[in-house]
């Protein structure tokens, strides 16, 4: 039976690129995920077309064959002349009592088709949200998603995903823009709706720290001390939303979860990818002052120690570089890649006495994973 939930159908193995994409910081995950307008403006997307499936077959070899009644062409080569349907050499799944729709996108050369994606498309509604959505390939900025903000709570799961994606792909710094005219009580509606998918709730709750009220920094600070599975999924999100809308209350809050003794690991985390949210998109004296400071509170913390030093690191701050060595290979610092993270930390800062007699020592106790470190920072060539 065909799924029609089912928005991504694999025709061929997707060749996605690696390059790297500036996305939201809160939205994880969705780095190499193509949205239907960023798909059509890869440049191997030389055919685009919508239609419907009227007939397909599966050989027992695995081969296959779908003929597609098309509906409407998006991207033609120039010597493709247009046609009533077309048929491809792949199986895609066809159910008689449902709505067959599909969007196809290929390669073309040498007069062949190369089908590199599918989207199944299962309602009229849908396939009219993607003939917009390539027709919207030309907005940028805060246009693009004033175009999608209608479409993120659509009925529709594979509309609501699409434009999801759009913001999940959006930077910082615009969605920073864009959330200060956003309406906070529509935010808070959607976060508390049950059937908002958990992915998403850390979104909305940092848009919500660009127009929120009073209020809401008391719906964040009960949010924040839920254990409630949503409310954990939101985390990261609604603490850089406190911080940006009460930033004493916000890092007191931080602050205080890294502090205490029973907060949970996963808590913890979230307050070190909090930190670093924060370290992108507030540039203050004030804020850095705080970054630093629950930074240092989680350096005392052992099963932290190795991330809130990365940071430091990759922040190129070394003020507290005299407490970072002195704790190094002590009780509860031992693992190796706590280690790691020590050593990488007096490689890339500034050298001084402190630090050259540190690195000397280390040359006699662990000259192997010494070497190892600087072969990671491309100090030293790799050994064959």
């Amino acid at each position: 039976m065909r799924t029609a939930h089912l928005i991504f159908i694999v025709v061929l193995i997707a060749s996605i690129s690696a390059e790297k994409i500036i996305a939201c910081s809160i939205c994880a995950g969705y780095g190499q995920s193509l949205s239907l307008r960023e798909q059509a403006l890869k440049s191997n997307s030389k055919f685009i077309l919508f239609g419907v499936i009227t007939k397909s077959s599966l050989e027992v070899d695995g081969t296959g064959k779908t003929e597609i009644s098309v509906q409407k062409s998006f991207v033609l080569p120039s010597d493709f002349k247009p046609q009533a349907s077309i048929s491809i050499k792949q199986f895609l799944p066809f159910d008689a009592n449902a709505y067959n729709g599909i969007l196809l996108f290929a390669d073309y050369s040498k007069g062949q088709l190369d089908v590199f994606r599918g989207v199944s498309i299962p309602s009229k509604e849908v396939s009219n949200y993607a003939a917009g959505a390539l027709g919207a390939i030309t907005l940028k900025g805060p246009a693009l998603l004033d175009y999608y903000l209608p479409f993120l709570q659509s009925p529709s799961r594979e509309i609501a995903t699409d434009a999801f994606l759009e913001f999940a792909k959006a930077s910082d710094s615009m969605l920073l823009e864009f959330s200060k005219k956003m309406n906070p009580a529509l935010l808070k509606s959607w976060i508390l709706d049950p059937k908002v998918p958990e992915e998403r709730l850390g979104l909305y709750s940092f848009l919500l720290g660009g127009c929120g009220i009073e209020a809401d920094i008391t719906f964040l600070l009960e949010m924040l001390k839920s254990q409630d599975s949503r409310a954990q999924a939101a985390f990261d999100g609604a603490m850089v939303a406190l911080i940006r809308l009460h930033p004493d209350k916000g890092w007191n809050a931080l602050d205080g979860f890294l502090k205490a003794d029973d907060t949970p690991l996963q808590t913890r985390l979230s307050c070190i990818r909090s930190i670093k949210v924060a370290n992108e998109i507030m540039q203050g004296k004030s804020d850095k002052a705080e970054i630093f400071k629950a930074l240092n509170i989680a350096l005392k913390q052992g099963e932290l120690a190795d991330l809130a030093i990365e940071e430091l690191r990759k922040m190129k701050h070394w003020g507290f570089t005299q407490e970072i060595l002195s704790i190094y290979g002590t009780k509860g610092f031992t693992a190796p890649v706590m280690k790691r993270a020590f050593l990488r930390y007096a490689l890339t800062a500034p050298k001084d006495p402190q630090i050259e007699k540190f690195l000397a020592q280390l040359e006699t106790k662990d000259s192997q994973m010494l070497l190892e470190v600087k072969e990671s920072l491309g100090l030293v060539p790799l050994n064959p």
